[in-house]
Formats: C-alpha cells, sequence, structure tokens
C-alpha cells in the first residue's frame, strides 16, 4: 500500500502574531468537551468515563486518566488559579473543586434535585473571580448566573430568560478578563455579555454565531470561539483584532498555555488542536 501523502503544515493568524497548527486525534479523546491548563499538563474533559485524560504541552498523550466518581455528563472544565480546577457535570448538576493531583476538594450539587432559577439546572461551566467568588453559568436549563462566596455559600443569582441587556438564552461559558469584568458567553443570542462582580450589565460584543468558549492570554486578548467556526480575539475595549477559522464543527472548549499556546476541544471530529505561536522573523 502506498504511503498517504502528508499535508502541508497549516498557519492561521490572530491579528500580528502567526501560529502552527496541530492536531492531536486518539481514541481517548473521542467524546471530549473541554481543555484546562494545569501546570505543565493539558488536562481534557470527556463526556464518558475516563473523564479527565492527560496531555503534555506538546500535546503528546500521557497515558494518564482519571474517572470523576458520579459524573453523568461533563461539560466544562477550568483553571482556578495555578493549582486547581474546576468541573462541571451538566446532567448530574454539579460543579466538583479539583486539586493539582486531581483529587477532589469540595463540590457544589443539588443532590439531584434540580430546578428552575435555583441552583442547580443543566450548569455548563463555572469561574473564580478576583476576590475568591465562584462563578456558575446555568446554562441549559435556567438561564442564569449563579455566585457563591468562597465557602461556597449560594449569595446572589442573576438573569432570565430573554433577549435584553443582562437577560440570557444559554449562558455556556463564563470567565472574569483583565479589567474585572465578567465575560458570559450567551450562545443563542449570539454574544458575549459583560457584567460587573455583582452582575451589573456593562455592555456587550455581537457579531457571533452561537458563541461556545472564552479563554484569555496573558496580554488581555479575549478569545472566543462560535459555530461558524472560528475563533476571534477582542482587545479590552471589546473591539475585534484578529480572527481565524477552527477546524472541526466548532470549538466547544478553549485554554492558553503560560507560552502563549492556545488549546482548543474540537468537536466532529473530536480532537485536540494546538495553536502553537511563531517568534516573528521582522526585524527591528
Amino acid at each position: 500500500m502506498s504511503d498517504i501523502a502528508k499535508r502541508p503544515t497549516a498557519y492561521v493568524a490572530l491579528g500580528p502574531q502567526r501560529y502552527r497548527v496541530h492536531h492531536v486525534s486518539d481514541p481517548l479523546l473521542s467524546g471530549l468537551s473541554d481543555v484546562a491548563v494545569l501546570g505543565d499538563r493539558i488536562v481534557v474533559l470527556r463526556r464518558q468515563a475516563p473523564e479527565l485524560v492527560m496531555l503534555g504541552p506538546d500535546g503528546v498523550l500521557l497515558g494518564e486518566s482519571t474517572d470523576l466518581p458520579e459524573f453523568v455528563c461533563g461539560h466544562g472544565l477550568r483553571a482556578i488559579g495555578t493549582e486547581h480546577l474546576a468541573a462541571t457535570d451538566m446532567d448530574g448538576h454539579k460543579i466538583v473543586l479539583l486539586d493539582k493531583n486531581i483529587n477532589e476538594t469540595a463540590r457544589m450539587d443539588c443532590g439531584a434535585h434540580p430546578g428552575l432559577g435555583r441552583p442547580f439546572n443543566h450548569p455548563c461551566d463555572s469561574a473564580r473571580g478576583p476576590d475568591g467568588r465562584l462563578y456558575v453559568a446555568d446554562g441549559y436549563g435556567n438561564s442564569a448566573v449563579h455566585i457563591f462566596d468562597p465557602d461556597l455559600r449560594h449569595l446572589k443569582t442573576f438573569g432570565q430568560p430573554g433577549t435584553e441587556p443582562g437577560e440570557f438564552s444559554t449562558p455556556h461559558s463564563l470567565l472574569f478578563e483583565s479589567q474585572g469584568r465578567l465575560c458570559v458567553a450567551d450562545r443563542e443570542n449570539n454574544r458575549v455579555q459583560f457584567f460587573d462582580p455583582e452582575g451589573t450589565w456593562l455592555g456587550q460584543i455581537e457579531g457571533l454565531h452561537k458563541p461556545m468558549a472564552l479563554a484569555l492570554t496573558s496580554d488581555g486578548l479575549l478569545l472566543v470561539t462560535d459555530q461558524t467556526p472560528r475563533l476571534s480575539a477582542y482587545d479590552p475595549d471589546g473591539q475585534l483584532v484578529g480572527r481565524c477559522r477552527t477546524f472541526s464543527t466548532f470549538g466547544h472548549g478553549l485554554a492558553v498555555q503560560s507560552d502563549g499556546t492556545i488549546v482548543i476541544a474540537e468537536m466532529n471530529p473530536d480532537r485536540v488542536t494546538l495553536l502553537l505561536p511563531v517568534p516573528s522573523t521582522h526585524a527591528g
């Protein structure tokens, strides 16, 4: 049998930064939903056991995987600081906090009693605020964001179904950006909304097609994947500074490594895609 010709390397750009595209495919990555960076590892969350699969920073599978007990369907995974993860169980209606050794340290759940307008009802993602509070995008059954204190006590909920500022369809991903604003990917409303830490509406980015995942670069750019499919980069003023396409049907999860490598959890086909920064060759 003749060898299949190797395809040339693909490159994309976000503003002035060019990236080399590297796809990582393996049966252990089937059913993936999200990715996070924990130290020198890429952690992949899947919707089936084993729920967590570890990759090296170059995307090489490390042969390490971990089950998340009692998880029904993993959806979101986010680094909480440098040594913890928050994993969201969409259909188990809970959020589990994990340490750097992937040991559970705490959990929030509704005791398998999901409810409209209260925690939780098919949550999608969670993130920690600058003051240590935890924010949960609750997500498919609710159109709301819940705020918890650092001891994981429920403080307040904001948002309701709708299309007006401060309302949501499916709050699918969330994080705090460089100016301290909470960013929420409001998927079926085709926008990313900005809030202060108390849930007061501050503005929004429009012109997206079902935004899926959010991440932040070290220099403060907000990265957004959507179902066009594409990856967009916005400066702190919300101005579009770069855009490229993603390579599967859509990028469902997103993270950034310390060297600037962008990691995308791509679905259909399921794989991890790395965008590796290419050093500039321009003099001066």
